[in-house]
């Protein structure tokens, strides 16, 4: 059998009082969780009405290698709330008449922000009137 000797330990608690930089770290920390709490409650209080805003900006029209258009746009929403499941769509007009329609649909446009998207065309752009918006939304 092992012989089972006992360990002696030397080792002694000592009790001081904490030091003044441990301290100053907690009463920063205590701060800054603080503020965070602050703020998330008010932005939560803010935004918590409203509706979204959108809207739609052509950034540039190119030709595709296939022999397509792309019609690069960007779509803010300057509301408080997000919108949720946004279809962009884009017709390409002769006076009246549609001559053809592209639409895309984007997750989600948060509130105060932008998303960037692209739609393609088979008729070039330039050649006709181009519509272009956000044709609804659903709340997240």
């Amino acid at each position: 059998m092992a012989d089972a000797t006992p360990v002696k330990s030397n080792s002694r608690t000592v009790g001081r009082g904490a030091h003044w930089i441990e301290w100053l770290t907690g009463g920063i920390c205590t701060l800054l969780v603080a503020a965070m709490i602050g703020w998330i409650t008010y932005h939560a209080i803010v935004s918590s009405g409203g509706m979204p805003q959108l809207a739609v900006q052509i950034l540039g029209q190119q030709p595709t290698p296939g022999g397509g258009y792309a019609v690069s746009f960007t779509i803010e929403n300057k509301g408080l709330r997000t919108a949720a499941s946004v279809p962009v769509k884009g017709d390409l007009m002769d006076g009246d008449t549609v001559i053809e329609t592209q639409e895309i649909t984007f997750d989600y446009v948060p509130a105060q922000s932008a998303a960037t998207g692209t739609l393609l065309f088979r008729s070039d752009p330039a050649a006709h009137d181009l519509h272009i918006g956000a044709s609804g939304y659903t709340d997240p």
